[in-house]
């Protein structure tokens, strides 16, 4: 039995927000809410999201700043959901990270179900791990590997940033705890199944993270099979 996804809805309208709030736990989602950006840091540095709903319109800053921020530091899948119906402001979104746009007024069931479609692709394309290897931090070698931050740090506290497909590449390694993932898989994980990433990004992406790491040896790779961690 696999837990809950955590969202959090980020949305000044305090009735809409308490509507969503409940059609999502009635549902099973466990969910937190914030009125704006200062709110929702409070919540992000607490706890991990499996999704977040963003409105643009915030009580103390543009939604849209709010998702440059989150792209920098995260991955984290998010969806906007705003009235601002411009083709403009819906492409920056998009072209920022967004994962989906949603326009107001909507249907709070098609949100739902939107919803659940998109983390169950996503669960299936990453393989949904066992609870014995799901953690917000791996050991590897000297660094410590950090699912919230996206980063790897150093003995001495040094930290070493990872882009966001550098990030999917070692996680999915590190749940593989040894065993070879082939490289068709690593192109599902970073590409969701739309066969838009070549072998030879994965190559690209590999040698990176091992730069990063310090050790071309910690990443080891045997034709037809793929890669692994050495362990």
């Amino acid at each position: 039995m696999t837990d809950p996804s955590r969202i959090i809805l980020v949305e000044d309208d305090m009735t809409l927000r308490s509507v969503l709030v409940e059609v999502f736990r009635i549902q099973g989602f466990i969910v937190d809410e914030a009125e704006g950006v200062d709110e929702f840091f409070a919540l992000w540095k607490k706890r991990s999201y499996d999704l977040i709903l963003l409105d643009l319109n915030l009580v103390d800053e543009d939604g849209l700043v709010l998702l440059r921020k989150l792209r920098l530091q995260s991955d984290v899948p998010l969806f906007v959901v705003s009235g601002r119906t411009d083709r403009e402001t819906r492409l920056a979104a998009l072209e920022m990270g967004a994962d989906d746009y949603i326009f107001k007024p909507f249907d709070t069931q098609e949100l739902l179900v939107r919803v659940k479609n998109f983390l169950g692709r996503m669960s299936r394309m990453r393989g949904e791990a066992p609870a014995s290897i799901q953690k917000a931090e791996w050991e590897l070698g000297p660094w410590t590997f950090s699912e919230k931050t996206c980063s790897l740090f150093g003995s001495d506290g040094e930290e070493v940033y990872l882009t966001p497909a550098e990030y999917k590449i070692l996680l999915t390694l590190l749940r593989a705890e040894g065993v070879y993932v082939s490289k068709m898989k690593l192109m599902d994980v970073l590409d969701c199944g739309q066969c838009e990433t070549s072998p030879e990004t994965i190559a690209v992406l590999i040698h990176r993270i091992r730069r990063k790491l310090g050790d071309k040896q910690m990443i080891q790779n045997m034709p037809k099979k793929g890669y692994r961690l050495r362990c």
